[in-house]
This record gives C-alpha cells, structure tokens and sequence, in this order.
C-alpha cells in the first residue's frame, strides 16, 4: 500500500510538471490544455507505473568501472616496463614493445570515452572503449604469434577487459534510461523541463515531497550563488565600461534573486507552500531581468546564459513540487 501510495504521488507530481507552463506564462486555453495535460499525464503515468524508467546513477556506475579500467590499464603498463627492462631475449622484447604502445593506446582510449560520455556522445565514447579492448587483444595476439604463448599479463588483461565491458553495459543501460525519459516526454507541454523533472525525482526517489522540495530550492540556492560569484570574477577582469555597468546591474538582481530563494526556505519548513511558491517563482523574474539587461535593443546574449538556463530550470524544478505539496 505504501509503494502505490509513493507511485501515485510520483505521477501526480508528473501532472504538474507536464502542465508546468502555467506557472510563468500568462495566457492558455484551459480546456484545451487540461485534455493535453490529461493524455500526458497516461503516457508518463504507464512509464513509472511498469517500473520502466530505472532510478540507477547509470553514468556514476559507467565512471567507476573505467577509472578502474585506467587504472588496471596503467598498471599493466608498469608491469609491461618492469619486464622489459630485464628482457635479453629479441621477440620477447619486441612482443613486450608493442604490448606497452597497445595498453598506453587503450588507457589514453579510456580516457577519452570519460569526456565523450560527460559530453553525452554515447556512441563515441562506446567507440572509444571497444577500440581500448582491441589494443588489449593485439598485446596477447603478438605473444602468441611471435612465442606460442600467453602474455605474462593474461589475467590482467582479463580484469581490464571485465572492467571495460562492464562499463560499456552501464553506458548501454544510460542511453536506455535516457530514451524511454524522453520517449515519455516527447508529446508533453515542456519536453525539456519534464525531463529534467522527470531525472530529478528518480535521483532522489528516497526522499518525501518535503524533502525534494527542499533540495530543489537548495539546488537552486547554489547555482544562483555560482552565477552571482562568476559575475564577481568577471567585474574584476572585464575592461569595458558597458560591460561593467551592465554586469553590476545583473549582480544587483542575483542578490535579489538569491535573497528570495533564501526566504522561500524557512517558508517551507513551516509549511507556508504559497509564500514559499511566491519566493521561489519571483528569482526567475530577477534572472530575466538580468538577461534584459544584457540584450538591450541589439538583442545580445548574456555571458551568463548557459549558467541561467541552468538555474531557470531548477527553479521550475522547485516550483513543480512546492506546488504539489500546496495542493496536499
């Protein structure tokens, strides 16, 4: 009973944010968005009721098996220059030369698959992990080819390998997960916004509705105070005047906008959702003032709008369950 009673939560919790569009803009049709909201509300509904989004950090999981990788890699290559430095004999030395090019090529290829899978270049970060494996397989194939044996490096080469596909497996997972997510958000009022909320609650599936909506606003504590200290960098080492003056102003409504994220917070521990709600929603209004500011009549972008897209939205984030909870 208790689980479907967090099920139920989790997908009315969806609701809002599948109808969060009405938290900033100012003008719907609210018959024709309530049958919208509605028939999303059932595509997102049948994902989370089938368990079919899986709450697992997929990524983190990847990360950990090919930093292990590296380092397996990497010591490989130690024990590869340990024995070479006692070779006498001519193929050993020359199997042991290549084995040290072929694992310094796979663990600079893993390497490589970490930037690409922060990136979210799946694919070429699968690419580059498979490319890492055939090193390792010429370093036993030359063994067997030149002596008709096996490496001295054979179960490590095992370990390596293991670490590699275990990786590859939870790259795989991550790019299921991140399909279905979007699949499900694909006909939905705020496709991006429904993602990101959709990744926030399975994040932190463990917490209550209190407690996510603590942490979002927190979250979004942080990076509004990230923006407003890269602005403190950017006052000391920009030269020109318009710039400056422009950036002073944008400070000015960072610190507002940080002070009334601030407020919602107390608001929240004594259950004052509105106010909370109210706090919350005006920091976005500070935000686009900044960003106002910036375009001026040329329409320029802010320096600050990548990092301002990423507060918006966690600010929405925010609003979406401090909503829900307002309606308990």
């Amino acid at each position: 009973m208790g689980s479907l009673h967090g099920l139920l939560s989790f997908c009315f919790v969806l609701v809002l944010v599948l109808s969060s569009n009405h938290l900033t803009a100012k003008a719907h049709n609210k018959s024709t968005n309530q049958i919208k909201v509605e028939a999303d509300f059932k595509i997102i509904a049948e994902l989370a009721g089938k368990n079919s989004i899986p709450n697992a950090d997929f990524k983190g999981l990847a990360k950990l098996a090919l930093t292990k990788a590296i380092s397996n890699g990497n010591g490989i290559c130690q024990r590869v220059n340990s024995l070479l430095l006692k070779s006498s004999d001519m193929y050993t030395t020359r199997s042991l030369t290549g084995c040290s090019t072929n694992y310094k090529d796979a663990v600079g290829l893993i390497n490589k698959s970490l930037a690409a899978l922060d990136a979210k270049k799946y694919g070429d970060a699968k690419t580059c992990i498979t490319d890492a494996l055939a090193n390792s397989t010429k370093c036993e194939d030359r063994f067997e080819e030149l002596l008709q044996r096996n490496s001295p490096f054979t179960f490590m080469k095992a370990k390596f390998g293991l670490l590699c596909l275990t990786g590859l497996k939870h790259i795989n997972l991550l790019v299921q997960k991140e399909r279905l997510i979007t699949e499900g958000c694909s006909q939905t009022l705020d496709k991006e916004l429904c993602i990101s909320t959709v990744g926030f609650f399975l994040e932190n599936k463990g917490l209550g509705l209190h407690g996510l909506a603590k942490l979002a606003v927190e979250k979004a504590l942080q990076d509004g105070t990230r923006i407003h200290n890269h602005i403190s960098v950017l006052l000391k080492t920009t030269s020109d005047k318009c710039v400056l003056k422009k950036l002073k102003s944008c400070s000015a409504f960072y610190l507002t906008a940080i002070g009334k994220i601030k407020a919602s917070l107390p608001a929240l521990d004594c259950n004052r959702y509105g106010d909370a709600s109210t706090w919350v929603g005006a920091a976005i209004g500070s935000a686009e003032t900044c960003e106002g500011v910036f375009a001026g009549k040329s329409n320029k972008i802010s320096p600050l709008t990548p990092m301002k897209i990423e507060f918006s939205k966690q600010v929405s984030i925010s609003l979406v369950v401090i909503k829900k909870l307002a309606g308990n």
